[in-house]
């Protein structure tokens, strides 16, 4: 039986991964990439207005640039060794003396409820490089972690491919048939 619009549910925003994937090398440790928030991923289109001559009363909305908001993540703090961390630092001290290296993040969105079944979406960042690192405030009167924000500039990003997003949701068989009973009227 086919699923309508009023059956689906979007997936939750909380069980997701990122990826920091070098220039032809290996992808960060997963250390490095866990992060409890990501934010940013929005794009927008420009538009000139033309006002059309002769006619006051018309003015034309024209496509131009897209432009891509800086990519943010946030995650409790690395004290330790970080690849992360370490091209962070050699971004912000390199003063453009030396090439900045970017690198290719990818966030996905998985399906919680299936477990290992894959990702739904995910958007693929392209020359992507730090521009902003900010440690969150110590404060003596709270008890909170602390958390480093990592802001990224990049070129543009793609949607990425993904199979599992085809099969979304997912519906346990008891619920499938719970209804289709309540569908066809049938309470056995």
């Amino acid at each position: 039986m086919a699923w309508v619009f009023s059956d689906y549910t979007p997936p939750v925003g909380f069980y997701f991964s990122v990826e920091i994937l070098p220039e032809g090398g290996s992808p960060f440790p997963p250390n490095d990439a866990a992060f409890q928030e990501v934010s940013g991923i929005s794009v927008s289109l420009e538009t000139e207005q033309i006002k059309e001559g002769g006619q006051n009363r018309f003015t034309h909305q024209v496509p131009g640039r897209s432009n891509y908001e800086n990519l943010v993540v946030k995650r409790g703090l690395m004290v330790r060794s970080s690849e992360l961390a370490k091209w962070c630092v050699t971004t912000f001290r390199n003063n453009l003396v030396r090439k900045i290296e970017p690198k290719t993040i990818k966030v996905t969105l998985l399906d919680a409820n299936a477990a290992g079944k894959g990702a739904l979406m995910s958007w693929i960042f392209t020359n992507a490089y730090p521009v902003k690192w900010e440690v969150s405030s110590f404060d003596a009167q709270k008890s909170e972690i602390v958390v480093e924000n990592i802001t990224f500039a990049y070129s543009y990003f793609e949607l990425g491919d993904n199979p599992g997003a085809a099969e979304y949701p997912h519906i346990p068989p008891q619920l499938e048939n719970a209804y289709r009973n309540k569908r066809t009227g049938n309470t056995g």
